[in-house]
């Protein structure tokens, strides 16, 4: 992580497409699957140490955290395309001023809804689907949890700003050195301690304040281009727009964690405990596989932004392609993976027992379909927003939540039962698909065009 290796904004308008691309890709992956696999090494140390009832338990508070990570990529994502776009523009000041108001408003929002999380548990875990006999387990986990959102926040949330400010490397090694405390913490808390759910939750939430130590050393690098502007800075005018550009990422991590709601309703009334252990496995899986698509994206919204700004168009184009190659490449090798080995994904987390191993092959085989169209989805998604074209955005976010899967999932659960509750996110995500298609090809013509 050498400090003179690091690009410039100079360099992000003039280094080649692709040598640029990856050169942030690696770092932007790595980062993004070490934060999945904080949540999957969670989920395999409790549904061995505490059981499939523990699985069960972690399930329902998934939602919270996709809130939580969803409040703070839309101040992270918001400001930071806002900042990119004023520095291809040249304008420095203002530029920083979004990054001033982004912190004021997330440490002073994540602090309060933290506080309310813990002390609300009760009524947010039953209204997350659970029964009295998960109650307590979830109890454990939540508490922690919720209290401890700004920690979860503020590393999310200034990740961003970190890669935007050409130091995509530091939070790699923010994101290795966290991952690593927290499996070993994990270990420790869960199978030597004995501390079940509330051990797990306290490893991850520790080494999430190890990884915002790591990221603030950046701010003592003398080319550290992130300052605290308070002069002229306009407080709500640039929370509107940091709103504006961040609400699809809010509306794209809400649409995980509704998922995951009405999937646990649905799933504990149709198919028990089992199958709520089920998709708790496949919603683990998810997080890891999406890593690389939240990395693509991660890496499309810096290059693509300060690019916009200064009006290099067809550099904008170039990125956006290395960006549907690589999520097209990983998607199928996704699909493969759960239609050749889905007793293999199941044995990672838990034992394979008969009745578990019959849902999960089933159930795993249908939902992973739907890799094939989520990462078209969410780097389209992203790449709107990128360029501020936050409606469009907004829309395909929506498409993946609200617009499609909701009615989707009680159509098809009400026709074929548990079966249709798996099918659910394929058919939802191609039906986004034809919406993407369409928005980007308005966005091509009226924005991107070879006349411009």
């Amino acid at each position: 992580m050498s400090e003179t290796n690091q690009p410039s904004s100079e360099t992000l308008l003039t280094q080649p497409v692709s040598r640029l691309f990856f050169q942030y890709f690696r770092s932007n992956l790595v980062s993004s699957l070490m934060l999945a696999v904080y949540v999957l090494f969670d989920t395999i140390f409790i549904g061995w140490g505490v059981g499939s009832q523990g699985l069960a338990a972690l399930n329902i508070t998934l939602p919270c955290y996709s809130l939580e990570i969803g409040f703070a990529q839309m101040m992270g994502m918001g400001g930071a395309t806002a900042l990119s776009i004023c520095r291809g523009q040249g304008k420095e000041e203002e530029a920083n001023s979004y990054f001033t108001a982004a912190v004021l408003f997330t440490c002073i929002f994540s602090l309060i809804i933290g506080i309310l999380g813990a002390v609300f548990w009760r009524p947010i875990a039953y209204l997350g689907g659970a029964d009295d006999s998960i109650i307590e387990l979830v109890g454990q986990y939540l508490r922690i949890l919720n209290g401890g959102a700004i920690l979860f926040v503020v590393n999310n949330f200034l990740g961003v700003f970190i890669r935007n400010d050409h130091d995509p490397q530091r939070v790699m090694a923010a994101g290795i050195v966290s991952c690593l405390l927290n499996i070993v913490l994990d270990y420790v808390c869960i199978f030597l301690f004995d501390w079940g759910m509330a051990g797990a939750a306290g490893a991850t939430a520790f080494s999430g304040f190890i990884s915002i130590l790591i990221m603030l050393t950046h701010f003592l690098k003398p080319d550290c281009s992130l300052k605290f502007r308070f002069s002229d800075l306009q407080l709500f005018s640039r929370l509107k727009r940091i709103w504006q550009n961040g609400l699809p990422s809010l509306i794209a991590e809400c649409s995980s964690g509704l998922i995951i709601l009405l999937f646990n309703i649905q799933l504990m009334s149709k198919g028990g405990v089992a199958a709520v252990t089920c998709y708790s496995i496949i919603s683990n899986v998810a997080y890891l596989f999406l890593a690389v698509y939240t990395g693509t994206s991660s890496t499309l919204q810096p290059l693509c932004s300060i690019n916009a700004g200064a009006g290099n168009i067809q550099r904008v184009k170039q990125f956006f392609r290395l960006g549907v190659i690589t999520v097209l490449c990983a998607s199928l090798c996704f699909v493969l993976i759960g239609e050749f080995f889905p007793i293999a994904v199941v044995s990672i987390f838990t034992e394979p027992t008969p009745d578990l191993v019959e849902v999960a092959v089933y159930a795993i085989r249908i939902y992973f379909i739907a890799y094939l169209p989520m990462g078209l989805n969410i780097i389209s998604a992203t790449f709107h927003q990128s360029l501020e074209a936050s409606r469009e955005a907004t829309l395909i976010s929506l498409g993946r939540g609200l617009f499609f899967l909701v009615p989707v999932l009680f159509l098809l659960s009400s026709l074929f039962g548990v079966g249709g509750i798996w099918a659910t996110v394929p058919v939802s995500e191609f039906l986004t698909l034809l919406l993407s298609a369409l928005l980007l090809k308005r966005l091509f013509a009226s924005r991107l065009s070879d006349n411009d």
